[in-house]
């Protein structure tokens, strides 16, 4: 019994540091939490980041499970770049033209999504990025046989879940203080410098588009 409760929490360890593995890099989805907590606050932010670690569990419980096969199948690859790319360069477009005079009426946006945790349209961005991206199932697929092989995931189902729960609750915390800092910054930050930082949010965006597109198109 000790056993098997030692590596359920083995698991529960591991699914936490890979979660905050995978999270913590700046990418599409983080810009994207740092952009909503500058424009909403925190809750909108926070429920971005959701989405996204809900993508990024999907995909683990995908590997998880033994479907590793599925980054062999051309088809479903060529698909899920151009979702990832179309959503990109949409989100990048819409930060790069972002208008000053749009900062005029953040307070009370923020102000209305602060009372609410419930924000369906954030919550699906944030998952629609994550799960786009077709480089988490390639980083989730190497990272599951990483554990299976050094044992600290178990075949038993209790082992895989437990694994699992480790891994949401580790992006949850990531995006639980990136959402938390940035906004709590975000009131100490000019206008004008607020502006240039959600553009520059849009840059980067863009960058990560072309590099998809290159990578797709050559």
């Amino acid at each position: 019994m000790e056993t098997a409760f030692a590596n359920l929490i083995t698991s529960f360890g591991v699914g936490i540091l890979c979660g905050l593995v995978v999270s913590v890099p700046i990418g599409p989805l983080s810009l994207t939490v740092i952009n909503t907590a500058l424009q909403k606050g925190f809750r909108a932010a926070f429920v971005v980041g959701l989405g996204g670690v809900l993508g990024e569990a999907l995909y683990a419980a995908i590997m998880l499970a033994g479907h590793s096969s599925l980054v062999e199948r051309p088809h479903f690859v060529t698909l899920f770049r151009f979702v990832a790319l179309a959503v990109m360069v949409g989100v990048g477009v819409r930060y790069l033209f972002y208008r000053p005079e749009k900062l005029a009426s953040s307070a009370a946006i923020a102000d209305k999504v602060e009372k609410r945790w419930h924000h369906p349209r954030d919550f699906l961005l944030g998952f629609a990025l994550t799960i786009s991206n077709l480089l988490l199932i390639v980083l989730w697929a190497t990272l599951v046989t990483l554990l299976f092989a050094h044992e600290w995931v178990q075949p038993s189902w209790q082992s895989r879940s437990a694994c699992l729960l480790g891994i949401f609750a580790g992006g949850t915390i990531w995006f639980l203080l990136l959402a938390y800092f940035v906004s709590r910054a975000h009131r100490r930050i000019s206008p004008q410098v607020l502006t240039r930082l959600i553009r520059s949010c849009g840059v980067v965006l863009l960058f990560f588009s072309a590099l998809l597109a290159w990578r797709l198109f050559r």
